[in-house]
């Protein structure tokens, strides 16, 4: 049986929760004088999620709850907002709709969405491993349409990956796509939120750009990126970038190249390799003008090979992808899983970025003072340029003893 990481196996699967949770919200609370709580559905890092019906009229929500010891954190709590805030002037077909924001009288935030009755892409994948092509295609046509809604409001997502994209069966249409969790977004008509040396998004998924922190530089081709990685999963059956931690998998994304998808699942054609690859770019002005761009191209390299298939390739399945890995992830529980790496973790990955760089520098100054200092040409002016610096910093020193000694 195909596997991802077990990183996706334990990072993205709910978890059941009780009746009553830390929320307090059980069964037949109403929120509002208009919602009334039904059941809990899953519970995540972040809050619980709770199946609702309206008091006055049919249909059916969903509440998300933030967790009640989260509560008090500035930045949970206003990026909870933020998501709403930013979702609710988001409306397409492909992106989940949130109808209401508000507090419970017990302190509690939540927010009110439309209830999406369907599998995580993430889901799918790990049942089927490899997707088929042309369904890749027509669910990253759909990511790309409501993706580029948002960044004509000005809104980056900042953390595409399989497990913010539901699958529901839509009016006889399967595999209908709704983009979800915009809470770590960044929207240009709106301050920054939390700490400008954080990392927003799940690294297996980020930009170059967002591991490496470069705020300015993190704009639609950022997510472009992120849509390109869940193309090459759903192609191969296996994330672009992976490793035994964070920082090895955010050290992969801003260095490493990752094999064309074609020598994972040989079925693919070099023009499927290329957009992927291109979708892939270190740098952004290498990647697609937009999302809809890159979606177009991989739907058109698809359909040119799946015009003509290879003669011993006629009516066999594609082949299964195994992938382990020994990576633990952080437990679900904690609020920076999936979301948010702290300051950290950037300084650690800068570090084992640029310690090369910086060790060649070191040695170049230093080989240079020796030359200065050697050298029959220079190294006369560069002793006496010395000399003289030391009769100048000597009587400061002495000054300043004198005033410490006198306190």
């Amino acid at each position: 049986m195909f596997a991802l990481s077990r990183r996706l196996t334990e990072s993205y699967t709910p978890t059941p929760v009780p009746a009553a949770t830390s929320a307090g919200f059980a069964a037949g609370t109403i929120l509002q004088g208009t919602y009334r709580i039904v059941s809990p559905l899953a519970e995540g890092g972040f809050g619980e999620v709770y199946l609702a019906a309206h008091t006055r009229l049919p249909g059916r929500y969903a509440v998300k709850v933030l967790h009640r010891n989260l509560v008090r954190n500035e930045e949970a709590l206003t990026r909870f907002r933020q998501e709403a805030e930013i979702t609710s002037t988001l409306r397409h077909p492909h992106i989940v709709q949130v109808f209401d924001f508000n507090v419970a009288p017990s302190g509690v935030p939540y927010l009110v969405m439309e209830l999406l009755e369907g599998q995580l892409l993430t889901h799918r994948i790990l049942e089927a491993g490899a997707l088929e092509p042309r369904t890749a295609a027509k669910i990253v046509d759909q990511i790309a349409q409501g993706l580029h809604v948002a960044h004509a409001r000005g809104v980056v997502h900042r953390d595409l990956k399989p497990d913010n994209v539901m699958l529901l069966a839509s009016d006889g249409m399967r595999d209908f796509v709704k983009v979800m969790d915009f809470g770590v977004s960044q929207a240009r008509w709106r301050p920054q939120v939390g700490n400008s040396d954080h990392i927003a998004g799940t690294p297996q998924y980020m930009a170059p750009e967002q591991a490496c922190g470069l705020q300015d530089q993190i704009d639609h081709r950022s997510d472009q990126f992120s849509l390109a990685a869940i193309a090459y999963t759903m192609l191969t059956g296996r994330e672009p970038f992976w490793g035994d931690d964070m920082v090895a998998i955010l050290h992969q994304v801003v260095e490493a190249t990752p094999p064309v998808p074609s020598q994972l699942l040989p079925a693919l054609s070099a023009e499927i390799d290329a957009v992927i690859m291109r979708g892939l770019s270190k740098q952004s002005a290498d990647r697609y003008p937009d999302t809809l761009a890159f979606a177009a191209a991989l739907r058109a390299a698809i359909e040119g090979a799946a015009a003509e298939p290879p003669a011993d390739a006629a009516g066999a399945e594609p082949p299964r992808v195994t992938v382990t890995s020994d990576f633990t992830p952080p437990p679900l529980s904690t609020p920076m899983a999936t979301g948010l790496v702290t300051e950290r973790l950037i300084r650690h990955t800068r570090r084992k970025m640029f310690k090369l760089p910086r060790r060649l520098a070191m040695a170049a100054l230093i080989g240079a003072a020796l030359f200065l200092w050697f050298s029959p040409v220079t190294r006369g002016p560069t002793r006496a340029a010395v000399k003289r610096a030391v009769n100048h910093v000597q009587p400061l020193l002495g000054n300043l003893a004198a005033a410490i000694h006198m306190r």
